[in-house]
């Protein structure tokens, strides 16, 4: 079966979303011996260009932050597109050539 596919800007203008560069973190816990607790640190690992519905969406949380981007996918409900390393400056990211599964966007829309 063929996909077909939608640029990502278009898509956010047809469907209300919102088209942008997003830092993922990975939280983990750390034990302080001292104070006896486990305290939630978030550490910064790579920028992602993802489909959202959410305007204010700054970061994203990630299970697994080795894992490339080869496909578009629906995450925490939103479309990640394609990852970045932390070192690229996000104005440098050209969202102007990015694709979209149309049938993902739908199922995005519909949530």
């Amino acid at each position: 079966m063929n996909k077909e596919y939608i640029n990502a800007i278009e898509a956010a203008k047809k469907y209300n979303l919102f088209l942008k560069v997003v830092v993922s973190v990975k939280s983990f816990d750390s034990y302080n011996s001292f104070f006896n607790i486990y305290s939630e640190q978030e550490q910064p690992c790579r920028r992602i260009a993802v489909l959202t519905k959410t305007q204010e969406l700054e970061e994203v949380y990630e299970k697994n932050d080795t894992e490339k981007i080869n496909e578009c996918k629906i995450i925490d409900g939103n479309i990640w597109i394609k990852d970045y390393s932390l070192l690229t400056n996000p104005e440098k990211i050209d969202l102007e050539n990015f694709n979209v599964d149309k049938k993902l966007v739908e199922e995005l829309v519909c949530k």
